[in-house]
């Protein structure tokens, strides 16, 4: 089991060179306990709001000499990207990292897809075409063609990793599973993935691993939890009631948790309580540790850790990064 941070940059109160500088002791903090990895998610918000970035890519290569931890997107959007740009900036991340990036694919919904030029109704096609063509220009090969993508010409800047940086695939469907299995080196879950969803996708990634002829030990499972640890469980749940429920009151009207007119309309803390279990790592570190062996009990080997969701208090967001290095990651090891 390895541990990483998931960081929210996009807020309505800094800029992100004042977000980037503000995480930079959080980092050293992660680096100092054994944390692996430091994601960013790609969103595109119409307003100024906290979560993710239009520019995951930007601000993982702002990172890079600031950091030792591995560099990833967690996800990013394939739809809203010309595969051939997102190869060519891909490789170029990988370089300047020095082969630390893990690009992490999602496919967001469908208003994002149209928004973007890509058609809801062949998605999956195009995520398909997109994969296989960054994986054959990664390789150095000269052109694609596949169903609804292609190129003549191969791409000038090669990753430093051969056959292209560490690729995660997200979606809850068996037809991400195989996806995953097929074009990438593991699969992942966003935030908003409850533990059944994440459960179900870990084992079918484990089927389409064997169908492929692939050892199952070689395949990640990494999943995104809002996680607010401390020395006692009423500190931690009462952080995570104004904070960690923002973040879920902000899926809840976008529609991420699902239909339900109390959910959708629902208040922080009542969407805490709601969907604290399957959704976040929330308590004392014994009370972590328990909820993680659930995790990994349903296959997941990497927990980005969600540890600044919205505005909370750097001080606080750091408590857990030393509690989950001292206390949490030794059980997992």
């Amino acid at each position: 089991m390895k541990f990483g941070l998931a960081l929210d940059f996009a807020t309505p109160v800094r800029t992100l060179d004042q977000q980037i500088d503000r995480y930079v002791e959080l980092l050293r903090v992660a680096e100092r306990h054994g944390f692996d990895s430091v994601t960013a998610g790609e969103g595109y918000a119409t307003r100024p709001e906290w979560g993710h970035v239009s520019s995951p890519l930007l601000v993982l290569a702002a990172l890079a000499p600031r950091t030792s931890l591995r560099l990833g997107t967690s996800v990013t959007l394939l739809p809203t990207w010309n595969p051939l740009k997102l190869a060519y900036d891909a490789a170029a991340l990988d370089q300047i990292s020095g082969g630390r990036l893990i690009l992490g694919i999602g496919l967001g919904g469908p208003a994002v897809q149209r928004r973007f030029g890509t058609d809801p109704a062949r998605v999956g096609e195009f995520v398909d075409d997109a994969l296989a063509m960054m994986r054959a220009l990664w390789r150095g090969e000269k052109g694609f063609h596949g169903s609804l993508l292609s190129t003549d010409q191969s791409i000038g800047m090669l990753p430093i990793r051969e056959g292209g940086p560490t690729v995660w695939v997200g979606g809850s469907l068996r037809r991400s599973a195989r996806r995953a299995a097929h074009f990438g080196d593991g699969w992942c879950a966003s935030t908003n993935y409850g533990f059944d969803v994440i459960a179900r996708q870990s084992a079918r990634y484990r089927e389409e691993l064997a169908r492929e002829g692939k050892p199952a030990a070689n395949g990640t499972v990494a999943i995104n939890r809002l996680a607010v640890v401390a020395d006692s469980d009423s500190a931690a749940r009462a952080a995570a009631r104004i904070y960690a429920g923002r973040v879920l009151q902000r899926y809840a009207r976008n529609g991420a948790l699902g239909s339900d007119p109390e959910v959708v309309s629902g208040e922080p803390g009542q969407l805490f309580e709601r969907f604290d279990l399957d959704w976040c790592l929330v308590g004392t570190p014994d009370v972590v540790i328990e909820r993680i062996q659930r995790y990994v009990d349903a296959g997941v080997t990497q927990i980005q850790m969600r540890v600044s969701p919205d505005d909370l208090p750097l001080d606080v967001a750091a408590r857990s990064v030393e509690l989950i290095g001292e206390a949490v990651l030794p059980k997992f090891q």
